[in-house]
């Protein structure tokens, strides 16, 4: 009798201990799945001309966008910026700056050609439109979006740029410059000795050779990623020379700066 006994307490604990094992790994398993579905993902969503129903039977402009989307914790938040960060690229043309989302802005945007051909028929001027974002940097503490776009609308020449979106993955925000930076004064310095040893300036002025900043005062650009290897600086046409002079890049070895980052 006691050995009978004995061997259903036995049993019982083992029965026991067999669920307890199983419910551990099932709440793992949740775990897990929780954890996956949080992880910031990035796909890539497109707009083109022949999507749109005007353009079945017309001949619309050249329209390729190739953009980000993001999938997990902190996307909605991070998706809405982009789309309003792209919307602003068409902002140049007339129509289109009330654009609530990006695929209202490739309509506007050929709206406007079909205005433009209304009013002149006999210009063999088109428009184009090319946009396109990769991911630079994607890390625990930082997001980086390398965009490049081309606007053609007439004239003498479109307008090109390259352009960096900085955001915390940690909760979705936009990064400005001076976020990325622990000390921006002595970056910038630093970065004003690299722009004129790149640019052969030894004249005082910093505008000796073509360039036209401000007051003549050295000034970092408006597009500014940092890598593991590099802080990139990107200054596009107007901003700090000529539509001739082209793209301006400094690139700096981030060793010689880490002191002054924040990332």
């Amino acid at each position: 009798m006691k050995k009978l006994f004995s061997f259903s307490i036995l049993l019982l604990l083992l029965v026991t201990a067999c669920k307890n094992d199983t419910e551990k790994k099932i709440e793992t398993s949740k775990d897990s799945t929780t954890s996956e579905i949080k992880t910031l993902q990035l796909t890539t969503g497109t707009i083109e001309a022949n999507q749109f129903e005007i353009c079945q039977e017309n001949d619309c402009p050249k329209v390729e966008l190739k953009y980000l989307v993001a999938e997990g914790e902190h996307s909605e938040r991070i998706n809405q910026q982009n789309e309003a960060y792209l919307i602003e690229i068409f902002n140049s043309t007339p129509d289109s700056s009330s654009a609530e989302t990006l695929d209202e802005a490739a309509k506007k945007f050929i709206k406007e050609y079909f205005n433009f051909k209304n009013e002149f028929p006999e210009s063999p001027a088109t428009y184009e439109a090319e946009v396109t974002q990769e991911e630079l940097v994607k890390n625990d503490s930082l997001l980086t979006y390398k965009t490049k776009f081309y606007l053609f609308t007439g004239g003498a020449h479109g307008y090109g740029a390259t352009r960096f979106l900085n955001f915390n993955p940690k909760t979705g925000n936009r990064l400005t410059n001076a976020q990325l930076f622990s000390d921006e004064a002595a970056f910038t310095e630093f970065a004003e000795q690299k722009f004129r040893a790149q640019y052969e300036i030894t004249s005082e002025s910093i505008n000796s050779k073509g360039f036209f900043f401000e007051d003549d005062v050295y000034k970092l650009p408006e597009n500014i990623a940092i890598t593991n290897d590099e802080v990139i600086l990107i200054y596009n046409p107007y901003e700090a020379a000529s539509y001739a002079q082209g793209q301006l890049e400094l690139v700096i070895n981030k060793t010689e700066v880490e002191q002054f980052l924040n990332y």
